[in-house]
């Protein structure tokens, strides 16, 4: 996968654009398979949220804003992903 189809199928993914966005940027879709592009939504939207931990996990270690709320935050944004 390139990074342009990996950026738009996460964009859609955050639901930040539509289908019809990402066909006329990356062709038609029914060049894909159903399984294949649901796999990289979920591959998508498990990068997002990991990099959303990250950031609580860097802000629970910073003097401004340490706090148990920050380390709750990351293991609860990762914990979406076990539901």
């Amino acid at each position: 996968m390139t990074q342009d189809e990996e950026m738009w199928l996460r964009k859609l993914a955050a639901e930040q654009c539509v289908i019809p966005q990402v066909t006329a940027q990356l062709g038609p879709m029914s060049l894909w398979s159903k399984d294949g592009l649901e796999a990289e939504i979920r591959k998508a939207v498990e990068a997002e949220r990991e990099a959303c931990a990250k950031v609580c996990d860097v802000l629970a270690y910073h003097p401004e804003f340490a706090s148990d709320a920050t380390k709750l935050a990351a293991m609860a944004i990762r914990a979406r992903g076990q539901a």
